[in-house]
């Protein structure tokens, strides 16, 4: 995964990756992910720069926060929030092999709710 600033910048997106997202905000990694709408950008900036710095180690945070406030809208910000997210489940794999596999999960999981339903 890729954000672009004033040029691109890798970010890692692997369970080591997970395991720093948790020690940053003292939380587990679904419990992040689930209070995202509610940080302030302050943090979901920290979030995205904690995968950034591990592909990036001479990116300090104060000049990403910049960088971010130069080169990115709220919708941008977001939008590179739900692919790290994505990425950091599924990393290698494109966003429409991830579309693919989440489907197949959702598709999964109403095939299981009506079963469940036709028995009780």
């Amino acid at each position: 995964m890729y954000i672009t600033l004033d040029k691109q910048y890798q970010v890692k997106t692997t369970l080591g990756t997970i395991r720093d997202i948790e020690r940053v905000f003292g939380k587990s990694f679904f419990e992040v992910v689930n209070s995202v709408s509610k940080m302030k950008v302050e943090d979901q900036i920290k979030l995205l720069y904690v995968g950034v710095k591990k592909m990036n180690a001479e990116l300090s945070e104060e000049t990403f926060n910049a960088l971010c406030e130069d080169y990115l809208g709220i919708g941008d910000l977001m939008e590179y929030l739900e692919k790290y997210f994505y990425a950091l489940q599924y990393p290698g794999l494109s966003e429409q092999e991830v579309q693919e596999k989440i489907e197949k999960k959702l598709q999964k999981n109403r095939e299981l709710k009506a079963d469940m339903d036709s028995i009780g």
